[in-house]
């Protein structure tokens, strides 16, 4: 074993090293390959350049041929390629500057030729102006003052000098390309001999190893030999190991037909504990109908009394007489508030949400127009932002609208500018709608108070309601599985947030702005 061992770390040792020298070298080789491939594009950009002042110096050229063929001729066709050569001799002093852009000596050659050449070509150009305006025949001698002196003396040694540099350049680059050609030739070389070494010994360790493995063998055979009887106690063994597994089984089997009794002894009891939650729900049924009726009638009467009271007896009765009459038909009409707000959250929490596609846009702009009778003609400032459509029941997403709405107007009523603003977002695959206005706002120490029953936070006397309002929204926002909360400061205003399932991954991106004023 131990030996096993040894030739294993051997062999494994000489094989990363081997290893490492091969990629070493194939690396050095791919370098070089790279360098050499890189170097050849520079090459055939130098070779690019070379063609590029070739080309420079034919467009002079021509541009002198097509003027001396203009004084002759008179033809326009040599006008016209005269124009069309200069316009190539822009382009190529153009591309020239973005080739030798990493030059700086061809660019300052460059500076000092095109002036020379543009220079060249404009007065080739007046002279030709000067020709046709003095409209001399044909082969007739031309006047002296129109006869340019070329060629520029400083033009030609530019350009050649721009060749020259541009050769040498050429030169220098093909010969580094050559010799990264050849290193890497001589590495790849070496990579191979280096991988016929690798394979050369790893063959004369496996022989090696392979007559020790023989020998090995006979040994083995004569230990199986020995572990033979030693087999045959393991079997037995095995065998009371079977037979203890097959008691656990038969427990195992009677647990699970405990287990099969208790879960149908607790289904019994979950349909007892469904018919006595049905049997509340009738109640819960026949207390809002007492409610409705029972409760409602006399509070009517309270109020229908109290009014006649002040519409046919108000000028007998004394100030303090009237007032208390009105105290009492406030009570009346809050008690009849409170008892509407109640059987709202009693519906509520028994109806089932019938969940569909729906516009949250138009159920806002439904909610809207069903509460602008609170605003008692205010101007309120209302912007609704992009909002998707989402799966849930539209008839009770009216109503989480229409009570944030009514709240929203309600506390902005001290507000000369009241704004109340509506918009969403996607958080991962659920819309986050908020209703936004600058009213009278809260502590937040206090927020998580704002959606029990009853519970206020500010008094009566500023603020007119009930309290249900929002714990009927709560309600409400659970039914569809979403949550709810509130953000605000003290008079700066408050943001309620809720979240539903979206119905489309893509709500429109675009805002609308609602009635500026109701």
């Amino acid at each position: 074993m131990r030996a096993a061992l040894r030739f294993r770390r051997r062999l494994t040792g000489a094989g990363i090293l081997l290893i490492l020298l091969m990629v070493a070298a194939f690396g050095l080789a791919l370098r070089s390959l790279w360098q050499a491939d890189s170097m050849n594009a520079m090459v055939v950009h130098t070779q690019e350049v070379l063609q590029r002042a070739e080309r420079l110096r034919f467009c002079r050229t021509s541009m002198r041929d097509n003027y001396w063929a203009f004084q002759y001729t008179r033809g326009e066709i040599a006008r016209r390629t005269f124009g069309e050569r200069r316009q190539e001799l822009l382009r190529t002093l153009q591309a020239l500057r973005s080739l030798t852009v990493d030059n700086p000596r061809q660019q300052r050659l460059l500076q000092q030729l095109e002036p020379a050449l543009l220079s060249e070509a404009d007065f080739l150009e007046s002279a030709m102006r000067k020709t046709s305006a003095a409209a001399l025949p044909g082969r007739a001698a031309l006047p002296a003052d129109i006869i340019p002196f070329l060629p520029s003396a400083n033009v030609l040694p530019l350009i050649d000098e721009f060749e020259n540099n541009e050769s040498q350049l050429f030169q220098a680059r093909s010969l580094a390309v050559r010799k990264s050609a050849n290193l890497a030739a001589q590495l790849l070389i070496i990579a191979g001999i280096l991988s016929l070494a690798t394979l050369l010994i790893a063959g004369h360790l496996i022989q090696r190893e392979v007559m020790k493995r023989a020998t090995v063998e006979v040994g083995l055979r004569r230990a199986q030999e020995i572990l033979g009887v030693r087999l045959d106690e393991q079997r037995s063994e095995l065998s009371h190991a079977v037979h203890d597994l097959h008691a656990q089984i038969l427990h195992r089997k009677a647990a699970d037909e405990q287990l099969r009794k208790l879960n149908e002894e607790l289904e019994n009891r979950v349909e007892s504990r469904t018919a006595e939650l049905q049997e509340v729900n009738r109640e819960l049924e026949a207390f809002s109908y007492s409610v409705s009726h029972d409760l409602r009638a006399p509070l009517r009467h309270l109020d229908g009394f109290t009014r006649i009271l002040q519409q046919e007896f108000a000028s007998q009765l004394p100030d303090e007489a009237r007032h208390y009459l009105d105290r009492v038909r406030s009570a009346a009409t809050n008690m009849s508030s409170l008892v509407e707000d109640l059987l709202q959250l009693s519906r509520v929490g028994r109806q089932l949400p019938r969940r569909q596609r729906t516009s949250l846009l138009a159920l806002a702009e439904e909610a809207r127009h069903e509460i602008l009778p609170e605003a008692n003609g205010r101007a309120i400032h209302w912007t609704f932002q992009s909002l998707p459509d989402v799966d849930a029941d539209p008839i009770l997403l009216r109503q989480v609208f229409a009570n944030l709405f009514s709240n929203a107007v309600k506390f902005t009523r001290n507000r000369p500018g009241a704004t109340i603003e509506v918009g969403a977002r996607d958080d991962n695959g659920k819309a986050v709608v908020f209703v936004r206005d600058n009213g009278a706002g809260f502590d937040p120490r206090y927020a998580d108070k704002l959606f029990g029953v009853f519970q206020r936070l500010h008094r009566q006397e500023e603020y007119e309601g009930t309290g249900i309002g929002l714990a009927t929204v709560q309600r409400i926002i659970h039914k569809h599985g979403g949550k709810i909360w509130a953000e605000s400061q003290p008079q700066s205003g408050a943001t309620f947030f809720f979240t539903l399932p979206l119905a489309s991954p893509q709500p429109a991106s675009t805002e609308q702005e609602v009635g500026a004023a109701v």
